[in-house]
């Protein structure tokens, strides 16, 4: 037999085992209640649990259903998922994983995106990983010890850079008022023009005492030389 369904697409020329003239496929899809009937310690289910069962129905009228099993020749039976939403970063952690009813699992990678393979009848979901409470409390203590010591750095440089300004506005300053204080006019010498500054020249005033005596003396000779006549000598400015 073959037959395609729903999610599943069963191969051509797949036996029921053991024979049987009449069988009933019944197909499940569990849906929201997916988590509830197949949990799996350590991941989450990302698609509804669906699955199908084949019974053997040459008989209706019979109290017992009894369930068969099938031969797919080595072809697999195909499930597919077409509204798979695979969140970021997870594609490569994303599984397959076919549920028995004895109540084991079976893991395996995912060959295409949405379509997972099995050799039997059974219910099937497509999981991912969880995060643990470990490497989410890492997570939370990395990220608070990253964001308190950005911010340090930021306060640091912010202080720095205004103690930069505050420094250079100073020297700023000094070197307007220093470039004030010196300023000197200009003058040109032999064809430059060159700094000059105001000259400032004390009168010479003679003093009392042996500078007086000396000069007086020095008058009294040139007196006796020019025939006595010292009119024209004023020792009152001496």
């Amino acid at each position: 037999m073959g037959a395609n369904f729903s999610f599943f697409h069963i191969p051509s020329r797949t036996m029921p085992l053991p024979h049987v003239k009449r069988l009933a496929i019944v197909y499940q899809n569990l849906g929201n209640w997916s988590s509830h009937f197949y949990g799996l310690k350590g991941y989450s289910l990302i698609t509804p649990a669906v699955g199908f069962t084949v019974f053997d129905a040459s008989n209706v009228s019979s109290k017992s259903i009894r369930k068969l099993s099938l031969s797919t020749m080595g072809k697999p039976i195909s499930i597919h998922f077409p509204t798979l939403a695979i969140p970021d970063g997870m594609i490569s952690k994303t599984r397959c994983v076919a549920f028995s009813g004895n109540g084991s699992f079976y893991l395996s990678e995912m060959s295409l995106p949405g379509v997972c393979y099995s050799g039997d009848q059974g219910h099937f979901a497509i999981v991912v990983p969880k995060e643990s409470k470990h490497r989410l409390w890492y997570l939370w203590v990395v990220g608070s010890v990253l964001g308190i010591s950005g911010m340090v750095v930021i306060v640091y440089v912010g202080m720095a850079s205004a103690r930069t300004l505050k420094t250079k506005k100073i020297q700023v300053e000094r070197q307007a008022q220093a470039d004030e204080d010196s300023i000197l006019e200009s003058r040109w010498v032999s064809g430059s023009k060159l700094p000059s500054a105001a000259v400032t020249r004390t009168q010479p005033v003679l003093e009392n005492g042996v500078w007086r005596w000396w000069v007086q003396g020095q008058i009294r000779m040139a007196t006796s030389c020019d025939g006595g006549n010292p009119s024209y000598w004023n020792l009152q400015s001496l």
